[in-house]
């Protein structure tokens, strides 16, 4: 059993906690920074197996692992708090390479970069890692689908994708109006909007695991509803104009992200 320690208790930590929480890894102890103070006692009071600090520098020296989810320009701050040479650090810094954080939390050396997503929670989506480590994939390995590449710069790039969030969720609420434009109960037309897109999130997941390709023309009918739709789409350049707003991201990423300090 280890002591699982959260440096920063935000909205994502509070995610990854809940979802780890969920599987093999409730054997270990939470440790939760005193910072965010409301998540940070509803956690502590919610789980037996989690307690709050009464410092960041308790977190830290009474942890095996520690886990940092504080904002990138706090990195600085991490010099002072106690880390030891036998140390895992998981850094959820968004942005900060392996090798910045390294530097801000010697004697530490062994450093995972990690990128959840909120659907974390519940067991699905996503985890960006690197490098690969054992221990730390067996933790996170049943909260979601682990994603390790080589490279830490392809960890950069893959990233990108989850820039179009937000514009799913759009997306979505678009055609929840559309039904309810049509006098469909709300209740009913969001359920199925939501359980219609989980779904094929599933299929298409579970295509890839195959090693199956999924090509969208195989669902659909000549003639029918699918096909009108995509082909539309296609003809207003929807689809082209996706890849140029992941072009956006990456650039406006490019300005964000500033070699930290």
């Amino acid at each position: 059993m280890a002591i699982l320690g959260f440096v920063g208790t935000g909205t994502l930590a509070d995610a990854v906690i809940r979802g780890l929480q969920k599987t093999e890894a409730q054997a270990h102890r939470f440790l939760l920074s005193p910072r965010s103070e409301t998540r940070s006692r509803a956690l502590a009071r919610e789980f037996d197996n989690t307690k709050r600090a009464e410092s960041n520098e308790a977190v830290v020296a009474q942890s095996d692992i520690v886990l940092l989810g504080v904002l990138p320009k706090q990195i600085g701050e991490l010099g002072a708090l106690p880390f030891r040479a036998d140390q895992i650090v998981v850094s959820f810094l968004a942005g900060v390479p392996v090798e910045v954080v390294r530097r801000n939390i010697a004697p530490a050396t062994r450093v995972v970069r990690m990128i959840p997503l909120p659907c974390i929670e519940f067991g699905k989506g996503p985890i960006l890692m690197t490098p690969a480590d054992a221990e730390v994939e067996a933790i996170f390995g049943k909260v979601g689908e682990l994603v390790i590449p080589d490279q830490e710069s392809d960890l950069d790039a893959i990233s990108i994708a989850s820039g179009l969030m937000s514009a799913h969720f759009q997306m979505q609420n678009t055609v929840v109006a559309w039904l309810q434009s049509r006098e469909i109960v709300p209740a009913l037309a969001s359920r199925y909007v939501r359980s219609l897109y989980s779904g094929l999130g599933e299929l298409a997941l579970e295509m890839d695991r195959k090693g199956d390709a999924l090509p969208p023309e195989e669902y659909e009918t000549r003639g029918g509803l699918n096909e009108t739709a995509r082909a539309f789409l296609n003809h207003e350049g929807w689809f082209d104009d996706m890849a140029r707003a992941l072009d956006r991201v990456e650039a406006h990423r490019r300005t964000l992200m500033k070699p930290a300090d």
